[in-house]
C-alpha cells in the first residue's frame, strides 16, 4: 500500500487536479461511511439532560489550534506515510462493525484515530507529532456511554452532596441529607442529575486540558494543572449547592430552584475558569519554562 503523494501543477499554487478529486472521493466515502456516527453524536449533544452540549465546540477549538500552529506546520517537510492508510481502513471498518452491531460507540471512538491516519496519509508523522494535541482533544467530544454515565452522575451528585451539607453544618446551618435531598425544616431541596456535577466536570477537564497546553510552565507542572480540574470542578459545584442550599434555608426551595439556579451555574462556570487561571500563574511563577535563547542574526 502506498501513500498518497500532493503533486502540485507545475507553475501554479494548491493542489494539482488528480489530488484534488482524490481529496472529494475520500471526504465522500468518508461521510458516508461516518454519516451514522456523526448523527449519534449531534443526537447526544442536543439532548435536553445532556451532558455534551459542549460537543461541537471541541473541534472548533482543536482546528483554533492547527491554525495557531500553521507557521510551525508550514516549517515542516511532507513525508506521507502508507501507514496512514492501513489505519484508515481499519477506522472504517471498526466504524461498520460498530454500525451493525448497533455499537455506536465504536464508530465514535476511533473518530480520532480516522483523524490521525489522515494526518499520516497526507503530511507524515513529523506532523502527526506535532498536531498531537488537537487530534488528542477531540476526545472531549466523544460521549461516555450511559450506562457509565449514570453510575458516574449519582457518584458525583452525592459527594458534592454530602459535602455541601457538612459546608452548611459546618457554619451552623441546620441541615442534613437523605439521598439526594437537603433537608432543613420543612422544607427540602432536591439536587437532580444535570446539578449533580458531572457535566461541570466534563467541561472543566476539557477546559484545563486548554490552559494547561499553552501553560508557559515546566511539564510536570502542566500536568498538575490539568489533574488539578477535576477537583476544582468538583469543588465549584459543591459550593453552587451549598449557596443554593442557603438561599433555599432562607427564602425557600421554590427561589432555590428558580432563577437563581440557572444564575448560579453560569457563575460557578466563570468561578472555576478563574481558579483554573490563577492556579495556571502559581504553577507557572514556581516552575517556569527556561527562556529560549536568542538566535543571533
Amino acid at each position: 500500500m502506498t501513500s498518497v503523494e500532493l503533486t502540485r501543477s507545475p507553475g501554479k499554487r494548491g493542489l494539482s487536479a488528480k489530488s484534488l478529486l482524490y481529496w472529494a472521493a475520500l471526504a465522500l466515502l468518508l461521510a458516508a461511511i461516518f454519516r451514522e456516527t456523526w448523527s449519534g453524536l449531534l443526537y447526544q449533544y442536543g439532548r435536553v439532560d445532556s451532558y455534551y452540549s459542549h460537543g461541537l465546540l471541541i473541534p472548533v477549538i482543536s482546528l483554533f489550534f492547527v491554525w495557531r500552529m500553521r507557521r510551525e506546520l508550514r516549517a515542516i517537510p511532507v513525508a506521507p506515510s502508507g501507514l496512514g492508510l492501513a489505519l484508515l481502513a481499519f477506522a472504517c471498518f471498526m466504524v461498520l462493525v460498530g454500525d451493525f452491531l448497533g455499537f455506536r460507540l465504536i464508530g465514535q471512538s476511533v473518530i480520532l484515530l480516522m483523524v490521525a491516519a489522515l494526518v499520516l496519509s497526507f503530511l507524515g508523522i513529523a506532523h502527526l507529532r506535532a498536531l498531537w494535541f488537537p487530534i488528542a482533544f477531540l476526545v472531549f467530544m466523544i460521549p461516555i456511554p450511559d450506562s457509565i454515565t449514570q453510575s458516574l452522575v449519582l457518584q458525583v451528585k452525592l459527594l458534592a452532596t454530602e459535602l455541601a451539607v457538612r459546608l452548611a453544618q459546618l457554619v451552623s446551618l441546620p441541615m442534613i441529607r437523605d439521598g439526594s435531598f437537603v433537608i432543613f425544616g420543612n422544607d427540602r431541596l432536591l439536587v437532580g442529575e444535570v446539578c449533580g456535577g458531572l457535566r461541570s466536570l466534563i467541561a472543566l477537564l476539557a477546559l484545563g486540558a486548554v490552559v494547561s497546553y499553552v501553560s508557559r510552565a515546566k511539564p510536570w507542572a502542566r500536568w498538575l494543572l490539568f489533574v488539578l480540574s477535576a477537583p476544582v470542578a468538583i469543588a465549584a459545584n459543591v459550593t453552587r449547592i451549598f449557596f443554593l442550599c442557603v438561599v433555599g434555608y432562607n427564602w425557600g426551595s421554590t427561589v432555590a430552584a428558580g432563577r437563581v439556579h440557572d444564575i448560579s451555574g453560569v457563575l460557578i462556570y466563570a468561578t472555576a475558569a478563574i481558579l483554573l487561571v490563577s492556579a495556571e500563574q502559581v504553577l507557572r511563577k514556581i516552575a517556569p519554562l527556561p527562556a529560549e535563547p536568542e538566535v543571533e542574526k
